[in-house]
């Protein structure tokens, strides 16, 4: 995966590369369509950095240095890491026990890491003996091999993850060791590795890429794929714009929906390989949402977890996985073989659809019982929760700007609920009829983003969103989260809004101010005025990504009420007030220190008159 610490140019050029495009040929539009379809996968990086445990010259190292990325950051000399692999063995290895975890997950594909970037090969290769049947003490035969024999046996698609660019161990390879040109690292290894993984293994359903610069190279190699393996779906980090399908950044999740295929890749913790220390595991709750967030917004989630120095998988990723598994289960219809839906952010949670029925995916169960769905307006049949098996009706009625649907309507709802995720199936009749316009939730909390924001004079950061040409071509503009540009008199975010009822609202918002100086905010309402004195928001550690929030104040809605919410700041930020340690190396030096990231309105409680 990316390191952390290249410089801001560096990550920007190779951000741009991984992510330049895809190349959406008409050949690949069924394998497109079952990937899509899919979903759901599991990452496994099982790296050689695992054999220091965390260890480096009697050491404990530094949590930064942890990961993938331990032989480049640590500096750890080839001849150094090269022996300390000659002693490790991962002897614990079971293809089937891993099976079983992946399989426990309800995943329908599997990428493993065969090279990652420090070279080292977990596929039995006859290119070179830097791999670790050869290299190591590990004497149970072809590690890649058995994993694909063992996830298909159990309906689960086989892929591989190949670092084709990055390789530190092998002359020539990018921040390798000098001798070769890229070109002649390429021909004598990368594209060889690239020819038994898509040649030995039997049909392969992802070529997952990273890293990728040079176009020249990320070309051969997609075409190599390709030859051999004519579905294969590439990922967009092999550059150049040859993937087939866009990859996020590491552990992005875009909070809008996006057109054409696209995966984010998350970790279960905080690193992708395995460490001894790493414990800072998302729960399974926090996955499942993610999951259907994803979905909901046109994505597939690629969840990675990391095999220990033995060759053990966790009991603590296995016991996640098994929960993700049996949520998943029986709530498959509403993740696999559905499509993103025209609503963006929902109080409750997000929907997925396919062809006459919409899924409601509840995150949290409104206080009132009674669940409102704004500006649906197809004809309905019929409303149950998806896990009933007698398919029980629940009460649906029609009411200013949408339905409601009454979730005690059935006698025993409590048991259809989940604490992750609520599902409710939404069958309907004809084509799917929405007016994605937000109105306002008088029972849950109403969040809005910059994102889906009319903005003026400002600029948006944290996820690339695609946008293709009339080619096909997908080309990522940066980042897509927050908004920052405030250094202008006219900057401001505007959100249109409708209430069905009477009612009052907190205002809160949440932002980043590394200013140095408290900042005034205004928002607007109707005529109704607030503004609020923001503090200096930083870490310890001076993490330009620490966001809070505050109370801005209160505002009035009139039942029908359509209103723009309008927030600007009472004066620019000046030049003068950016802060010193957002220098040209730092994180965040390319904005003016004050950062907008949601404006949320929470109903004070409908209004007795």
């Amino acid at each position: 995966m990316s390191d952390k610490k290249k410089s801001p140019d560096l990550q920007a050029e190779m951000e741009n590369l991984w992510h330049k495009g895809t190349q959406q040929r008409e050949s690949m539009a069924d394998a497109i369509t079952e990937w899509q379809d899919d979903g759901f996968g599991i990452f496994m990086h099982f790296s050689a950095s695992t054999a220091f445990q965390g260890r480096y010259q009697g050491e404990e190292l530094k949590r930064d240095l942890w990961g993938e990325w331990l032989m480049k950051r640590a500096e750890i000399p080839i001849p150094v890491y090269e022996e300390q692999l000659r002693r490790w063995n991962p002897d614990q290895f079971d293809a089937e026990e891993w099976a079983d975890a992946v399989a426990a997950s309800a995943g329908r594909y599997f990428v493993f890491t065969t090279k990652h970037h420090d070279g080292l090969a977990f596929f039995n290769s006859e290119v070179g003996p830097y791999n670790l049947a050869e290299h190591t003490a590990f004497d149970k035969g072809d590690i890649f091999g058995q994993l694909t024999d063992a996830v298909r046996a159990r309906g689960i698609k086989p892929g591989f993850y190949y670092s084709h660019h990055l390789d530190w161990h092998e002359p020539g390879g990018a921040g390798g060791p000098e001798g070769k040109t890229l070109e002649e690292y390429a021909e004598a290894l990368a594209l060889p590795h690239l020819e038994e993984l898509t040649t030995r293994y039997g049909k392969q359903h992802v070529a997952w890429f990273d890293c990728g610069r040079p176009e020249g190279l990320a070309e051969k190699c997609a075409a190599l794929v390709h030859k051999h393996q004519p579905d294969i779906m590439v990922c967009s980090r092999v550059g150049g714009g040859f993937g087939d399908f866009a990859s996020e950044g590491d552990c992005q999740v875009p909070p809008v929906r996006i057109e054409g295929p696209w995966e984010t890749c998350m970790t279960l913790t905080q690193h992708w390989a395995w460490f001894p220390e790493d414990r800072d595991h998302k729960p399974a709750a926090e996955v499942i949402q993610m999951l259907a967030a994803i979905r909901s917004r046109g994505g597939n989630l690629l969840l990675n977890i990391g095999p220990d120095v033995r060759g053990r998988i966790s009991t603590r990723d296995q016991i996640i996985l098994k929960q993700i598994g049996d949520w998943l289960r029986p709530h498959g219809d509403s993740i696999f073989g559905v499509r993103a839906t025209p609503y963006a952010e929902l109080p409750w949670g997000v929907c997925t659809f396919r062809p006459g029925t919409m899924y409601l995916h509840l995150f949290c169960l409104p206080s009132q019982d009674s669940l409102f769905l704004p500006g649906f307006q197809s004809p309905i049949k019929q409303a149950y929760f998806l896990v009933d098996e007698n398919k029980q009706p629940l009460q649906v009625r029609t009411v200013a700007g949408g339905i409601e649907i009454d979730l005690t309507s059935v006698p025993n709802f409590a048991e259809f609920a989940h604490a992750a995720d609520t599902v409710i199936a939404l069958a309907y009749d004809g084509e799917l009829a929405v007016d994605p316009r937000p109105v306002l939730d008088h029972d849950l909390d109403n969040r809005f983003i910059p994102a889906l924001a009319e903005r003026s004079q400002l600029e948006l950061r944290s996820f690339r969103r695609p946008q293709y040409n009339d080619h096909g071509t997908v080309a990522f503009c940066p980042h897509d989260d927050y908004a920052y540009g405030f250094d202008v008199a006219e900057a401001r975010l505007q959100w249109n809004v409708s209430s069905t009822n009477k009612n009052a609202f907190f205002v809160t918002v949440e932002y980043a101010n590394l200013t140095g100086q408290p900042v005034q905010v205004k928002v607007s309402v109707g005529g109704q005025e607030l503004t609020a004195i923001l503090p200096v928001t930083v870490s310890d550690d001076h993490d330009w990504r620490w966001f809070r929030t505050e109370i801005v104040g209160h505002v009035h809605f009139e039942a029908g009420d359509d209103q723009v919410i309008d927030l600007s700041l009472s004066e620019p930020i000046s030049e003068e007030r950016m802060p010193s340690y957002l220098a040209d190396d730092k994180p965040g030096a390319e904005h003016d220190g004050f950062m907008i990231k949601s404006i949320t309105l929470k109903s004070l409680a409908p209004l007795p008159y």
